[in-house]
């Protein structure tokens, strides 16, 4: 499913980076060219800590360069659900970090000028339905009362065309604090940006076996070369291969899809999404959506393949789904459409943490990678150095693998159609 995504067909100049050939030798490998392994080598390299990054493809071609490019605040879940599951205090330090996330990118995207057309104008969630608005009232007064956080408004249905050019949905929510951007030209910046401090990166060079030798160091080898470092970073999320089996079997691969218009004329993009906020709604199988900055609607959803007639129909029925929030676009030519995976892990939160080898990880974003995988890779970073945060919420002592695991790809579709049902039938 991977077709040229818009954000491909739109990038500014990449670099054709040479792939690895003989021996290197560092002080942190890092396996992964996306926002973590990037974020991790930037912030090392900070901090004059020589780092290798290993990329099987291109910089940017996995989730990082494929996503929707909403840089959202909060986690999957209500921020009350996770203070019933952890705590108070460990809510407060998990919103701060969504918060923390968001302002980090902004401080690399102003410090190294990376044009990716990053937007702070917050985030719109679109109420599927009355009941779920009411949600958002209880949420939003749960936000101020228990986490002091005053960031939220809601909007009422009457009051929706203030937002939305749309009669689809129920009302919503604007975050103030959310942004929206190019990601993989953030990506592309990151890169060059590490690249600056002095860290090598390696394209089309994948990892095919790690071990350690008589010196405890890491030995990470490809097929052409090999770097042997003090440290290794494993930052592959959804596109973890074989390489380490407890990581691919910490996190499920799920597909998500997008397509992008044409551009359009400035005032029908304008009018579409009066605020130039990113937008999601919610629908168990949700939609999310935005502007980009030529002026195109950029449309994404969930999407599973397993033939070309398939994925064919997914594409459409996305495209009914575009239509149905914005029947004012029938007609309207689909210049691009893409997909790719989003990582979940089995709670449904980000994890950061070692294994049992030493080796340092971070994971399973569920969709809000865009903003939380910058900000693990400094922690990653700063673990490394040693100076990272032991109370940091998102920790896990230790990586499980998820139970029955290989049928997870059965799993996804049942549980697809499951919540397509819910969206039709329940509130």
């Amino acid at each position: 499913m991977d077709l040229l995504s818009m954000w491909e067909g739109t990038a500014n100049n990449s670099m054709n980076r040479s792939l690895l050939e003989g021996e290197e030798c560092c002080d942190v490998v890092i396996i992964g060219g996306g926002f973590t392994g990037l974020s991790t080598a930037y912030h090392l390299q900070e901090k004059q800590c020589s780092t290798i990054v290993l990329e099987q493809g291109k910089v940017g071609c996995g989730a990082s360069g494929r996503n929707g490019g909403e840089v959202l605040t909060g986690y999957l879940g209500s921020m009350e659900y996770w203070t019933e599951k952890k705590g108070l205090h460990a809510a407060k330090k998990m919103w701060q970090l969504s918060l923390d996330s968001i302002d980090l990118i902004e401080n690399i995207i102003n410090k190294h000028d990376i044009s990716c057309d990053f937007k702070r104008n917050g985030d719109f969630l679109a109420a599927y339905k009355p009941s779920h608005l009411e949600s958002m009232k209880k949420d939003q007064e749960f936000m101020a009362s228990k986490l002091n956080y005053y960031g939220i408004d809601i909007v009422e249905k009457n009051e929706i065309k203030n937002e939305l050019e749309t009669s689809f949905y129920s009302g919503g929510r604007v975050d103030y604090k959310s942004a929206h951007f190019h990601p993989l030209n953030y990506t592309l910046g990151l890169a060059k940006a590490a690249e600056k401090l002095g860290a090598k990166i390696y394209e089309r060079s994948e990892a095919t076996g790690v071990k350690r030798n008589s010196k405890n160091k890491f030995i990470v080898r490809t097929d052409k070369g090999k770097v042997i470092a003090d440290n290794l970073v494993i930052a592959t999320n959804a596109y973890s291969g074989d390489l380490n089996k407890i990581v691919k079997k910490s996190v499920v691969p799920v597909e998500s899809i997008m397509i992008a218009t044409e551009s359009l004329p400035e005032d029908v993009v304008e009018a579409l999404i009066k605020n130039n906020r990113a937008v999601s709604d919610t629908k168990n199988l949700l939609y999310y959506f935005r502007r980009t900055g030529d002026n195109r609607l950029a449309f994404g959803g969930s999407g599973r393949a397993s033939s070309k007639r398939d994925q064919n129909r997914i594409y459409e029925n996305l495209l009914e789904g575009m239509l149905s929030v914005f029947p004012q676009l029938k007609g309207t030519r689909i210049e691009y459409r893409w997909g790719g995976k989003v990582g979940f892990t089995q709670n449904m939160l980000p994890c950061i943490g070692q294994l049992k080898d030493g080796a340092h990880f971070a994971f399973g974003y569920g969709g809000h990678g865009a903003a939380m995988a910058s900000l693990l890779g400094k922690t990653m970073a700063e673990d490394i150095l040693e100076e990272g945060d032991p109370d940091n919420p998102l920790r896990i002592k230790k990586l499980r693998s998820i139970p029955f695991h290989n049928q997870h790809s059965k799993a996804v579709g049942v549980m697809k159609f499951y919540k397509q049902f819910q969206d039709r039938f329940f509130g």
